[in-house]
C-alpha cells in the first residue's frame, strides 16, 4: 500500500476535513468548528496534512497543528498545539499514522517552528513514542463533590430514602468546607460568554512570571478560545482589587456538572484561595453537583485544589512534546516542571 503525505489547503479543503473527521468519530462536527479552529486563530491558520492512497488518489487520513503563542523563558514564540488526527478505519495501520505524525517533527527539524506539544489518546501515545516525541507530563483530573443527590440515586433504590438522605449529605459537605475565604475581601464577578478586555493582557503579564513555559492568555487569545467559541458557551469568575484584575476561572457547565477550562491568578496565595473558595461557594449556591479540573502535574494550583477538598481521580492522560534535541529551547520545553498547563491548553 503506497501512502503519500501532502499538505492540505486549509481554506479550500475544509469540507474534506469535516467528512474525514465525521466518518471516523461517533459525534458529528460541523464546518463552523473548522472555520473557527483552523482559520480564525489569532496567531495564524492551522497547518494540515493529508495521507493519500496513491492507488486511487483518495485522502484517507489527516492531522493538524494549531499555532499557539507561548512565553518561553520570557520570549514570545509561535509553537504548535497538535490537534485533530483522523484515519479511515481500513487504513488504520501504524505506518499511516507514523508518516502523518512525522510531518510536524520534520517541520521542527527544518526550523519552521521551535517545538510543539500534544495530548494524544493512549493509542496515539504509542505513535508519539515511535516517532521520537517526549512524554513530558500527565494531565490529572481532580473532582470535588458539591451535592450527594446523584450519587445517592445511583446507590440507593428507594426514592423516599434518597429524598431523606440528600439534605443530610449536602449539609455534611457544606459543614466540612474548611477552605475559607481570605484575601482582602475582594469579591468575584461571574460573567457568561462575554468578551475579554485589555485588563487580561495586564493580568497575564503580572501572573506569568514564575513559569518558564506558558501559553499566552491575553485578550486576543481568550476571546478567540472562549468568547467566540461556537462549540460551547463558557462562564468566568473574576476577582478584582479596585480597578485591578487579580485572577479568573473559566468554566463550562454540562448537566449540573462544572468543568474547569482555565485558571490564572497573581502569585499571592491568599488571592488564589479567595478566588477558588468564592467560586466553589457560588457553584454550590447554584445547585451544581460536582466540579472537575484537569491540570498538568506540577501546576501550583493543584495544591490549593487539594486543600479545597478536590480529590485526585485515577484517570489521566499523557502530554507529549518535541523540540530539536540539544537546543536551548528544548532545555525549557521538554520538562514538565517548567510548564503551566490547564485543560484549556488542549486541542478542542
Amino acid at each position: 500500500m503506497a501512502i503519500r503525505i501532502i499538505e492540505a489547503d486549509v481554506e479550500k479543503d475544509i469540507e474534506k476535513f469535516v467528512a474525514l473527521l465525521n466518518r471516523n468519530r461517533d459525534m458529528a462536527v460541523g464546518r463552523e468548528r473548522f472555520e473557527w479552529l483552523y482559520l480564525n486563530n489569532p496567531y495564524g491558520k492551522a497547518r494540515v496534512w493529508f495521507a493519500v492512497d496513491e492507488k486511487n488518489g483518495k485522502e484517507i487520513a489527516f492531522t493538524c497543528a494549531l499555532p499557539r503563542l507561548m512565553k518561553v523563558d520570557g520570549s514570545d514564540v509561535i509553537c504548535w498545539n497538535c490537534g485533530d488526527f483522523s484515519v479511515d478505519r481500513r487504513y488504520r495501520t501504524m505506518g499511516v499514522a507514523l508518516k502523518l505524525r512525522r510531518r510536524a517533527k520534520d517541520c521542527v527539524e527544518d526550523g519552521e517552528v521551535p517545538g510543539f506539544y500534544a495530548h494524544p489518546s493512549d493509542k496515539m501515545a504509542l505513535i508519539h513514542n515511535r516517532v521520537g516525541h517526549s512524554m513530558i507530563g500527565k494531565m490529572n483530573r481532580y473532582v470535588k463533590l458539591l451535592r450527594v443527590d446523584r450519587k445517592l440515586q445511583q446507590l440507593v433504590k428507594s426514592q423516599v430514602l434518597t429524598r431523606f438522605l440528600s439534605p443530610l449529605g449536602n449539609g455534611i459537605l457544606r459543614f466540612k468546607e474548611t477552605f475559607q475565604r481570605v484575601g482582602g475581601g475582594s469579591d468575584i464577578r461571574v460573567l457568561t460568554n462575554q468578551e475579554f478586555g485589555l485588563e487580561f493582557d495586564a493580568l497575564f503579564e503580572n501572573a506569568r512570571g514564575p513559569y518558564r513555559v506558558i501559553g499566552n492568555r491575553g485578550a486576543d487569545y481568550l476571546n478567540w478560545r472562549y468568547a467566540r467559541n461556537p462549540l460551547y458557551p463558557t462562564e468566568r469568575a473574576e476577582i478584582w482589587e479596585g480597578k485591578n484584575l487579580l485572577g479568573y476561572v473559566i468554566f463550562k457547565e454540562e448537566g449540573g456538572a462544572v468543568f474547569l477550562k482555565d485558571i490564572l491568578c497573581i502569585g499571592e496565595t491568599a488571592i488564589r484561595k479567595s478566588l477558588l473558595a468564592q467560586w466553589v461557594r457560588f457553584l454550590r449556591s447554584r445547585g451544581i453537583f460536582s466540579i472537575s479540573a484537569a491540570l498538568m502535574n506540577g501546576n501550583p494550583m493543584i495544591k490549593l485544589l487539594l486543600e479545597a477538598g478536590f480529590l485526585l481521580r485515577p484517570d489521566e492522560s499523557s502530554v507529549y512534546a518535541y523540540a530539536k534535541p540539544g537546543s536551548d529551547f528544548a532545555g525549557a520545553w521538554l520538562h514538565s516542571a517548567n510548564w503551566y498547563m490547564t485543560a484549556g491548553d488542549r486541542d478542542v
